[in-house]
């Protein structure tokens, strides 16, 4: 869904044009139409408003735009003339990632785990001069992310990875198992705890630099990356000296898959009676991947769970009078998926004696902020933990940008990668922590 949401986003509210090279940027082509008098149909049947009139170019030139979609956010366009043929871009801006050169040291390197198929590549960056510097590994979310954790056209921890290293810290960052020339089974074929063993490896990698101080090392993850962080800390408390959780959940993964999904129906207007008719649906579903089954015995218990369904039910699901076929929920008997269901990520919150910072979006849908922040804020209580700090963050999304619905459409349409006021929020408690653990 979240996929399809993406691809489905139309356009945006105008920004003037940019020189080639002053910002980043990716152009995404939107259409192609033979006639430059399509190309404006094509406009107008997207309820795209142009900000001006474009003329069509000469062959081999471009004409730029911008305009505003159903969506509201803005988005320039450059119409290119090949061949006597149109091509339309979407140009997405990304004023946020690095472009060179950088006002720091950048080092790829290879670093080994408890299981030898398995070395994580990366990159690890530090400032230009100093030394003995605080450090921090970044861990990625759910899915089979690189090193920049590119999310909608953004690479999230690639900007972390910046802003962090420009205040001061070293930074790790690494490609998640099976993505580029990391071994090990790609995601769904992992789990969180081998997630967990490559965060904690890399921790102790930054150990062994000479120019990092081993005392000031903690973790920064987003998402499930935010559990990994507390799992680590909670496994090894002498290893890391402060996590920060963004967007990380505070409650049995089951709890939240069922929570995420009615927030998602909410924000698309789907009538309660239905989300709740669904959500009861889900948990009987989720609660048979939850179970000791088999692959093909679970399977077959989805498949009777939804043909046993009320016809009214049915009606009401748009499901066919026989149920849904085995098929339709084999990504629900991942491996990943079935560990993540039964991970309840207060549990290693109550151990966890660093100092924490966990930070939710208010309007995050993946992760609703009021019933998992309770869930983090309480468990930190429970294991008496004088330093942790939780904090909803007003009109932030899932993937800490500033939004208006937290819609997943949203993601690919905003410019803005990270806000700078969680980055900022982010960087100077990590600094506070440093300084008192001199």
């Amino acid at each position: 869904m979240a996929l399809w949401l993406i691809l489905a986003g139309t356009s945006t509210a105008a920004t003037a044009p940019v020189a080639p090279g002053e910002r980043s940027s990716i152009r995404q082509l939107w259409f192609s139409l033979d006639t430059f008098a399509e190309v404006e149909a094509e406009f107008d049947r997207l309820k795209v408003v142009l900000t001006d009139t474009p003329k069509a170019p000469a062959p081999g030139r471009s004409t730029r735009t911008s305009g505003t979609g159903p969506s509201g956010f803005p988005a320039p366009y450059v119409i290119d003339n090949v061949g006597g043929r149109f091509h339309v871009y979407a140009e997405r801006r990304r004023p946020q990632h690095p472009v060179g050169p950088l006002p720091y040291v950048s080092q790829d390197v290879v670093f080994n785990t408890p299981d030898p198929g398995v070395s994580p590549v990366g990159t690890l960056t530090w400032p230009a001069s100093g030394s003995n510097f605080p450090a921090v590994v970044l861990v990625a979310g759910t899915g089979p992310h690189t090193r920049d954790a590119g999310m909608s056209l953004h690479k999230t921890l690639l900007v972390l990875a910046d802003h962090l290293t420009r205040q001061g810290f070293a930074v790790l960052r690494y490609d998640k198992r099976g993505v580029g020339l990391t071994g090990g089974a790609l995601h769904p074929g992992s789990t969180t705890d081998d997630y967990a063993a490559d965060a904690l490896a890399a921790v102790r990698f930054l150990k062994l630099q000479p120019n990092i101080d081993p005392a000031r090392i903690g973790l920064v993850g987003h998402s499930e990356g935010g559990i990994i962080a507390a799992m680590v800390a909670a496994e090894a408390p002498e290893d890391v000296g402060f996590i920060v959780m963004l967007a990380g959940t505070g409650l049995p993964g089951l709890e939240n898959q069922s929570l995420q999904g009615a927030a998602f129906a909410r924000a698309d207007g789907v009538p309660e009676p239905l989300i709740l008719l669904n959500q009861k649906l889900e948990r009987v579903l989720l609660g048979i991947a939850l179970s000791k089954l088999g692959h093909q015995e679970a399977l077959d218990a989805m498949r009777m769970a939804t043909k046993a369904l009320p016809a009214e039910d049915k009606a009401m699901l748009e499901m066919p009078p026989q149920g849904l076929p085995a098929e339709a929920f084999e990504s629900s008997l991942s491996p990943w998926f079935r560990h993540f269901l039964a991970l309840d990520p207060r549990t290693y919150l109550e151990k966890v004696r660093c100092p924490v910072l966990a930070l939710v979006g208010e309007k995050d849908l993946q992760v609703p902020p009021a019933e998992n922040l309770e869930g983090i804020e309480r468990a930190l209580e429970r294991g008496a933990n004088p330093h942790a700090t939780v904090r909803q963050l007003p009109g932030i999304n899932h993937n800490l940008q500033t939004a208006r619905t937290g819609k997943l459409s949203e993601y690919l349409l905003i410019e803005e990668t990270v806000d700078p006021s969680v980055l900022s929020l982010m960087s100077t408690w990590m600094k506070d922590v440093g300084a008192n653990s001199r």
